[in-house]
């Protein structure tokens, strides 16, 4: 037993680089501190392709999309939206291991090695490439016990110094062969003063970063020691007026890969292609020969009435007007989170913070929001004097929440 006491714990060297994660290589530090860097800003999670150019809420609003993954293999259109939404004077954040070819020419600048490690949550040991190989990848490791530290520069953007950061762990050691300054500005550098984040400028003042390390971003990195500035610094090249802030989830994921779709695979089988032929044909004989038959029109029923709505209705009417309002706030209570533990499968006998956390990644709601309500609750819940207003304002609340996302 003494033996296992003493035994030291094993790093977890899972590379997720994924905002949820709060292992070593998971980016929870990186995505929850977000709002402490834009205060004012709207902070926003998307697994789809990017709001870019329609906001009805903030239509002149500069925006900033952040861009945090393994790889990024974007398709030529999408890649070109992200030109465009740069062009109109909003900033584009990418920080990835992998950068597609594609996308290199595309913002004119040349390949580099590209290469990459086991990332946690894929059944992949490497990253694919846009010619469909596999490319293995070369890390540099350190031992978390050894004073051998991996480090790397940041320009500083209010002094215009040059930072060193170290900690003992992983890093691709991804670079910039060479940068055309005349358009590009180095804005971070490997161990051997190689350039691996580069500011792009567009017109309106947009711009697009690019930043091969994105290991600097994770939970071990910012915790390890001062390191929390290099988040800072590094965000802190972004604009200040900044008033929507969108960290999509949407590049971690392909969207193309190969070629590939069930009526593909069907059309490429001759015997499922002659089926799939006769089966189609068969379906239109059967059409044209049932719709000569003449059919007698058939009697409109209408609609059943919600029997159960409408007595919830009227038994919440009652108390309401018995101005019996703290019984009334513990059944509307109990009737949401009956729904959070049907819809959710979240159990709600405790309302901490973690149940807030949960709550929001499992609707995409948002998360202060969720903590408002569940504070809300649990006033409500403390009062034995509710007012009237009190009560209509939880029952508004609640209605909020289940209210669909538009």
């Amino acid at each position: 037993m003494a033996c296992s006491c003493n035994r030291r714990k094993k790093l977890d060297e899972r590379v997720s680089l994924w905002r949820m994660d709060k292992i070593p290589y998971g980016t929870h530090y990186a995505y929850d501190n977000i709002p402490s860097l834009f205060p004012e800003a709207v902070i926003r999670t998307s697994s789809r392709f990017p709001q870019l150019f329609r906001d009805e809420d903030a239509p002149d609003t500069l925006r900033t999309l952040i861009v945090l993954t393994p790889s990024f293999i974007p398709e030529p259109d999408e890649m070109n939206s992200l030109i465009r939404f740069a062009s109109s004077g909003n900033q584009v954040f990418i920080s990835a291991i992998y950068i597609d070819d594609t996308v290199l020419e595309m913002l004119h600048l040349k390949p580099f090695r590209k290469e990459s490690i086991h990332f946690d949550k894929m059944d992949i040991d490497s990253v694919k490439t846009s010619e469909g190989g596999r490319k293995s990848i070369p890390v540099k490791k350190t031992n978390s016990d050894s004073s051998d530290l991996v480090e790397i520069s940041l320009l500083d953007p209010l002094r215009g110094e040059w930072k060193k950061f170290a900690y003992p762990g992983l890093l691709s050691e991804n670079h910039f062969d060479s940068v055309d300054t005349r358009y590009c500005r180095i804005l971070g550098r490997d161990e051997q003063g190689r350039a691996n984040f580069i500011r792009i400028a567009y017109s309106h003042d947009g711009a697009i970063y690019v930043h091969l390390e994105p290991l600097a971003f994770s939970n071990f990195f910012l915790l390890y020691k001062e390191n929390t500035s290099y988040y800072d610094m590094a965000f802190s090249w972004l604009p200040e007026k900044t008033g929507v802030v969108e960290w999509s989830d949407y590049f971690r994921y392909s969207h193309h890969g190969e070629n590939y779709s069930a009526l593909h695979f069907i059309l490429s089988n001759r015997s499922l292609r002659w089926a799939f032929w006769l089966t189609l044909i068969l379906f239109l004989l059967i059409f044209l020969v049932e719709s000569k038959r003449k059919q007698r029109a058939i009697a409109e029923i209408p609609k059943l009435r919600n029997a159960s709505e409408d007595f919830v209705k009227t038994v919440g009417r009652l108390y309401y007007q018995q101005k019996n309002n703290q019984n009334l706030a513990g059944k509307m209570t109990h009737a949401f989170l009956e729904n959070i533990r049907s819809a959710y499968n979240i159990p709600t006998s405790v309302l901490d913070d973690e149940f807030s956390q949960k709550l929001a990644f499992r609707t995409g709601k948002n998360l202060n929001e969720i903590r408002e309500l569940l504070q809300y609750i649990h006033d409500a819940r403390l009062n034995t004097s509710l007012t009237d207003k009190e009560i209509m304002d939880l029952h508004l609340k609640i209605n909020h929440f289940n209210k669909p996302a538009s």
